[in-house]
């Protein structure tokens, strides 16, 4: 991956309509831009913690979903954003497969 060329391309106003519209209709209305963009964050914030946006990093990435959304859940409880546990993954979801799309991993 080029991190350089793939970092760029990511737009976090497309991110947010692209996870809105794969999200289950009532999450749609249930959750804010700012909600989503968190969510946005948290995800680069798992990555940088992990060592994922080393550049000196050789082979290829494999993500453990499941603990994305364990540290998304975690950080939205400890920074006090209210997203319910159960609707995490498909907001983690959303936002891994508009990454995907992009050809960020």
């Amino acid at each position: 991956m080029s991190q350089d060329e793939d970092l760029f391309v990511y737009d976090e106003d497309e991110a947010v309509r692209y996870i809105l519209n794969v999200l289950p209709q009532e999450l749609k209305e249930k959750y804010s831009h700012d909600d989503i963009v968190y969510v946005t964050d948290v995800v680069y914030d798992y990555y940088e913690q992990k060592g994922l946006l080393d550049e000196q990093a050789e082979g290829e990435v494999e993500l453990d979903e499941d603990d994305i959304i364990d540290f998304a859940r975690k950080s939205a409880h400890k920074d006090g954003v209210k997203i319910d546990d159960e609707d995490m993954p498909f907001l983690v979801r959303g936002e891994l497969d508009y990454e995907e799309s992009l050809g960020v991993f």
